[in-house]
């Protein structure tokens, strides 16, 4: 890696070390944002079209800054999708905790998903960067990813055991529910419906139709 000389210093008068950003100028930590910037351009254009330098336009800073926070791209690539996907589970276990059945809880869900602009699938991004990384770092990355799906699995779970859905392996049901909202993030798909509600409504209405319990009844 090259090195960089920089000659200004902190307020305190101490010199900063190569190619670190001057936080206390910034609202949002520069680490922080380079995450935000990564996660974003990874998931629309994918691993090999992203560059080191686009992610810095991106967020407003120097390569150099970029660098100090994160050595390599594999390693950017990594920290980035595990925060999405960290992100994701805090964001979607708030929803799940919140008021209603499960079903209005699974298509809050879906609706804000939706709404997100991601133009690559998740699995195909993963299959394009694998070639690049670790198998430390790809452990790192399906660890986050399985954390979001047991969490799903426990009110899948909790559902089946108050007879709100039929009975079932709730973890199966969290990917199936995960995989239909990948899905749903398609172009192809958006553009079936006039908005992300009304397709969000369709999807849910597919999706519960195979693990609600009172359909289950019935055809018996």
């Amino acid at each position: 890696m090259s090195k960089f000389s920089h000659a200004d210093s902190d307020k305190e008068g101490t010199r900063r070390a190569p190619g670190r950003p001057k936080a206390e100028e910034r609202g949002t930590p520069v680490r922080d944002l380079v995450l935000q910037a990564a996660s974003i351009l990874f998931m629309e254009q994918g691993y090999e079209a992203v560059s080191l330098n686009q992610i810095a336009e991106q967020c407003g800073v120097t390569k150099a800054s970029v660098y100090y926070h994160f050595t390599s791209k594999p390693v950017l690539f990594t920290a980035s999708v595990t925060d999405m996907l960290r992100k994701a589970k805090a964001g979607t276990e708030r929803l799940l905790e919140s008021g209603g059945s499960l079903r209005e809880r699974l298509l809050r869900i879906a609706q804000v998903r939706l709404a997100r602009s991601q133009h690559a699938e998740f699995e195909t991004l993963m299959r394009e960067a694998s070639h690049w990384l670790t198998a430390e770092q790809k452990n790192e990355i399906r660890e986050a990813e399985d954390h979001l799906h047991q969490l799903l699995a426990v009110h899948f779970r909790k559902a089946v055991d108050a007879g709100e859905v039929k009975k079932g392996n709730p973890l199966l049901m969290a990917h199936l529910y995960t995989a239909l909202l990948m899905i749903g993030n398609r172009e192809a798909a958006q553009g079936m419906y006039g908005s992300i509600d009304e397709l969000a409504d369709q999807m849910m209405d597919l999706f519960w139709s195979g693990i609600d319990s009172e359909r289950t009844q019935e055809k018996a």
